[in-house]
């Protein structure tokens, strides 16, 4: 298993165990965010979306994204090129 998965599955785990303990009236959502290191906002924007895609709706939005800041294929290539040709001790 990959180590991000395994870090969001944790996650995951932690704040169904949160979210059941502030379900049952044991924590108030300030508790609750502070348990899971986000604010009392956090924690609702959270359930909410907990409550309406299920575990989808937690999982991180933005791996699987191609950053905005990648290197274009070319510029790599030509990179390489130069090292090969120019710096041959390299």
């Amino acid at each position: 298993m990959r180590r991000t998965a395994w870090l969001q599955g944790r996650r995951m785990q932690k704040f169904r165990d949160v979210l059941s303990r502030w379900n049952g009236g044991d924590l108030s959502m300030m508790e609750a965010g502070e348990l899971l290191g986000m604010s009392e906002r956090q924690f609702r924007r959270y359930r909410d979306r907990y409550e309406e895609a299920g575990e989808a709706g937690l999982l991180d939005r933005r791996l699987g994204k191609i950053s905005t800041r990648r290197v274009p294929a070319e510029a790599i290539e030509e990179m390489l090129e130069l090292y090969r040709h120019r710096y041959l001790g390299w």
